[in-house]
């Protein structure tokens, strides 16, 4: 497809890597030449120097003929007057980031009165999925599909756990319909079979129905969240805090934030909540607000080395459970091996929800994409497809299936109920599949099969 995105920041330059892997014909607006030039040479792809909601620009990038326009600058305004200008000069679909809570409407959201295709709002899925890890502590990361009904999980395996030496079939008949669907050990990842045997440090992907997910997760180590405290006021914390306002356990809270402008707006608008002005990355204010004792912990600084310093600090006092926000994903490495570190990274998450838009529109004619997941730092996809007519997955058993190598069925969504299959299981027009593989880059179900 022809796609222009409109911006150069770390989610436009994230998200033309990805659609250049997908081979689509990208153009780049830039108002910055270095960072244009920086960009278009890296990864091949046209550029235009100018600003996106510039009449003329549009017309020089021929927005007439663009299937999806995407504008992902950093300010709201111009990403949506870009966008609706796009739109009435041709643009076929159009995707908008907008950041700002003033925008955070019915009118912007249910109501669409711009007409969008899809607003993005990386604060606001950073933090959904923070409130996520919050529910499931003992797990590095959470991700749902079907509607809530299947969770993927990622946890990683003491030396002490009783999953230690344990095979994967051993495995499936302890926990039932929970399912062991990849597994990272060392820098190796793994589609495993029945015969794989788990070992200490090894980080496992695991998937099931909502409360057999939940089961296992509370037999790793019984762990719940009571008290948490957030380094710095910015808009992921903002929309964290609107959200965990809402759920029924209450759960004690601590924000610092180093800016007293900030750290204001906040004691303002949330009159319980305890903020602090303080510097959070700094030891002997942690010490003097008790970080240690708090079950967990976000580093949320717009700064990731801080945020990454910080929480290996922290995770040295003994906090259970650290949340760090790292979007320079090349930093990953030097925390990979804490134990109960989560990791979020607003960029990839917005990423994400943009390509699983234009999977979805770009080939859906034997199957619908409905869902895409990143994890393992990006090296695992985790997809939900619906099964449309004449899909040939459907003549034969999964056991007779030719998938390509690093290729799993985690589970089959069928009639609100969720399978966990076994090779004689079929698949049946109608169905929904979660499907975990090594293999990047998906567009359409046939893309796991071998040709």
């Amino acid at each position: 497809m022809k796609i222009i995105v409109v911006g150069g920041g770390k989610v436009g330059t994230a998200l033309c890597r990805s659609l250049v892997a997908e081979n689509h014909d990208v153009i780049l607006i830039e108002k910055d030449e270095s960072v244009l030039n920086h960009i278009t040479k890296r990864f091949d792809i046209i550029g235009i120097l100018g600003n996106g909601a510039n009449f003329k620009v549009l017309e020089q990038a021929d927005v007439e003929d663009c299937d999806i326009f995407i504008s992902m600058t950093e300010y709201d305004e111009v990403n949506m007057v870009s966008a609706v200008l796009a739109k009435k000069m041709g643009a076929k679909e159009t995707i908008v980031r907008v950041r700002n809570p003033e925008y955070s409407n019915s009118y912007f959201k249910e109501k669409n009165i711009l007409g969008f295709s899809l607003v993005v709002n990386p604060e606001l899925l950073t933090a959904r999925y923070i409130a996520n890890i919050i529910d499931f502590p003992n797990a590095l990361s959470v991700e749902h599909f079907a509607n809530g009904r299947v969770a993927l999980m990622e946890f990683k395996i003491k030396p002490d756990s009783n999953l230690c030496d344990m095979s994967l079939s051993q495995f499936r008949k302890k926990y039932g319909n929970v399912i062991v669907c990849a597994i990272e050990r060392g820098n190796e990842l793994t589609i495993p079979n029945g015969d794989f045997v788990l070992q200490p440090q090894d980080k496992i992907f695991v998937t099931g129905n909502r409360i057999e997910i939940v089961l296992f997760h509370n037999n790793v180590r019984p762990q719940v969240i009571k008290s948490m405290m957030m380094i710095g006021a910015g808009k992921i914390a903002y929309y964290l805090l609107n959200i965990l306002q809402d759920v029924r356990r209450k759960i004690d809270l601590k924000v610092i934030e180093v800016n007293r402008e900030r750290a204001e707006f906040f004691s303002q608008e949330f009159p319980d909540l305890y903020v602090v002005h303080g510097d959070g990355t700094a030891k002997d204010i942690l010490l003097e607000e008790s970080a240690n004792n708090f079950d967990a912990v976000a580093t949320l600084t717009g700064v990731d080395e801080e945020n990454i310093i910080t929480s290996m600090f922290l995770d040295s006092v003994g906090v259970k459970k650290n949340i760090t926000k790292v979007n320079r994903t090349s930093l990953l490495e030097i925390i990979g091996d804490q134990d109960m570190t989560s990791i979020v990274t607003p960029k990839r998450i917005a990423v994400d929800t943009i390509m699983h838009f234009i999977r979805g529109r770009y080939n859906a004619q034997f199957s619908n994409l409905e869902a895409l997941h990143h994890v393992a730092n990006g090296r695992i996809e985790t997809l939900q497809f619906q099964i449309k007519e004449d899909n040939k997955l459907t003549q034969y058993p999964l056991s007779e299936l030719k998938l390509k190598k690093g290729v799993l069925i985690a589970a089959i969504i069928r009639n609100g109920k969720a399978i966990f299959p076994n090779g004689d299981d079929r698949l049946m027009v109608g169905d929904r599949i979660i499907v975990t593989t090594l293999i990047q880059n998906v567009t359409k179900i046939y893309d796991l099969l071998e040709r």
